[in-house]
């Protein structure tokens, strides 16, 4: 049993079929069906939006005859095999967002040192311009160069850690709960739950 408090997503479907693709071959790292695109957003999103607990319960409601307890256990096998190939999916797209976050980086820095060097030595060399309209201009041309490299070569890695990486990170969180979720299945005796359409 899920500890208490945790977190119900509900799903309802026609049958057990109707939440897996049809026939279509496992793709790498998947060795089982596919389940159907849909329903495993619907389940992603729901899971993300329950971000402060640690664990979720799914509660699946077909609109089917009870299926027996041994394909209820193939289907929620299934569903944990799923997930859990997802989770080995979304930590590779993190590793791979940091390392290219980090190389891009490392890639800006010199070109950052090179827009310093350049505007240090406008700098040095502004006191000697005789016109203050002159030095004024140069002044502001070699800010703006500066502050146009800095924000060029350093706006994808600050993409990529921050702003992707925590999106990377949530979506593994998800899959991971989902992945050790505890799953249940009621039908149509038992009290409904929100239709996904």
């Amino acid at each position: 049993m899920p500890p208490e408090g945790t977190p119900l997503v509900r799903l309802e479907a026609r049958d057990a079929e109707a939440l897996f693709e049809g026939a279509a071959a496992p793709v790498y790292p998947h060795t089982g069906r596919q389940l159907n695109p849909r329903v495993a957003s619907y389940l992603e999103g729901s899971t993300r939006a329950e971000r402060r607990s640690g664990s979720v319960e799914l509660l699946v409601t077909l609109r089917s005859p009870p299926m027996t307890p041994a394909d209820e256990d193939r289907v929620r096998g299934e569903l944990h095999t799923y997930f859990s190939e997802e989770e080995q999916l979304a930590n590779l797209d993190l590793r791979i967002n940091r390392t290219e976050g980090l190389g891009s980086f490392r890639y800006g820095i010199p070109w950052i040192l090179v827009a310093l060097l350049v505007a240090g030595t406008f700098y040095w060399w502004l006191p000697t311009l005789e016109s203050q309209v002159g030095a004024a201009f140069a002044s502001a041309l070699v800010y703006l160069f500066f502050i146009t490299v800095v924000w060029v070569m350093l706006w994808d890695p600050i993409e990529k850690l921050l702003f992707d990486g925590y999106i990377l990170r949530m979506r593994l969180r998800a899959v991971s709960k989902l992945a050790g979720a505890v799953i249940r299945f009621s039908y149509p005796a038992s009290p409904s739950s929100a239709p996904i359409h």
